[in-house]
């Protein structure tokens, strides 16, 4: 890699840590672009939009030993969407005259659950640990417990995205309608969530009682956010999150694996999918209809149900 590009990106790469973003993904699509780049004896600041296609091409064409795609479509997309913002930095600064990855055509990709989206019984364990936050060893543990239970309870019930989650105040909330406004984080518009009996007790409880106990310390030294800091708290609960699922020996459940798997349990338990578009703020019913996709054992539970050869089916059945 050229010096003056290892300069650019480890710049960008300390912005993007600066902001509280994750790196992980640009660092490693940025380096796979740079060698493109030394490979092919393209400078990084002279790209064109007939270059910007041909690095989409070599991505999205690459195959490992067996001859089989290296990427994903999805892969791809995410791959040229890192180099897509690297690339609006240095427009901002002037070091380029326009992005040429704007303007490509980007791969079109299913829409497909994340995994890990635990069953209900499953979930409803991982939610129960976090509600026995007092049997945590110490103060600092049952209040970071205790806060991870009350965020994880108004995800579960109103679908809402952690990052609208984070962003709201206390006078979003209004008890008597049963509902919080959020900022959709896609529209941009404001939106009424629905709040369950359970999740506005506990919530009401953190709000009247507890909150003043929570939130305080650097991390959470935003004081008008209902739940403290807004850039902190996404970082912070995934990790609660994964050390959790970690002792209960569960998948890793994210913040974002809640919106799915409100959609997803809805859909299980016989509720009509405009009500779940509703309920999640889809504009499209095409974005909703995702969790109309069974998984396989699912489907291995249709076939033990139904199939004439099932073994727990008597010749009488039959």
């Amino acid at each position: 890699m050229r010096e003056r590009d290892r300069q650019m990106l480890d710049e960008y790469l300390r912005e993007l840590r600066l902001a509280g973003r994750t790196r992980a993904n640009a660092q490693y699509s940025l380096r796979l672009f740079f060698e493109y780049l030394a490979a092919t004896g393209r400078e990084c600041t002279r790209m064109s939009l007939r270059d910007a296609q041909d690095f989409q091409m070599y991505i999205a064409t690459r195959t490992g030993e067996k001859e089989t795609a290296l990427y994903t479509a999805g892969s791809v997309h995410n791959i040229i969407a890192c180099v897509t913002s690297f690339y609006t930095s240095l427009k901002k600064k002037n070091v380029i005259p326009s992005n040429p990855f704007k303007e490509i055509e980007r791969p079109r990709q299913g829409k497909t659950l994340p995994k890990n989206i635990l069953p209900e019984k499953k979930l409803a364990r991982l939610l129960r640990h976090l509600k026995e936050f007092h049997k945590g060893c110490d103060l600092l543990e049952r209040r970071n417990l205790y806060k991870a239970h009350v965020i994880a309870e108004l995800m579960y019930s109103t679908g809402a995205r952690v990052s609208e989650i984070a962003n709201l105040r206390a006078d979003d909330v209004d008890f008597v309608r049963g509902v919080v406004r959020i900022t959709d984080r896609k529209s941009r518009q404001y939106r009424d969530v629905i709040l369950n009996e359970y999740a506005s007790k506990v919530l009401y409880v953190y709000m009247h009682q507890m909150r003043d106990y929570v939130v305080f310390g650097k991390n959470n030294a935003d004081a008008s956010r209902l739940f403290g800091s807004k850039k902190h708290l996404p970082i912070w609960l995934n990790a609660i999150l994964k050390e959790t699922c970690g002792k209960l020996e569960l998948p890793v459940m994210t913040t974002h694996h809640f919106r799915h798997a409100v959609g997803f349990h809805l859909l299980r338990a016989g509720c009509d999918i405009r009500h779940i578009q509703e309920i999640l703020g889809h504009r499209a019913l095409s974005s909703t209809q995702i969790y109309t996709r069974v998984d396989k054992e699912d489907l291995k539970n249709i076939i033990d149900r139904y199939h004439p050869r099932a073994l727990r089916r008597t010749d009488a059945e039959l």
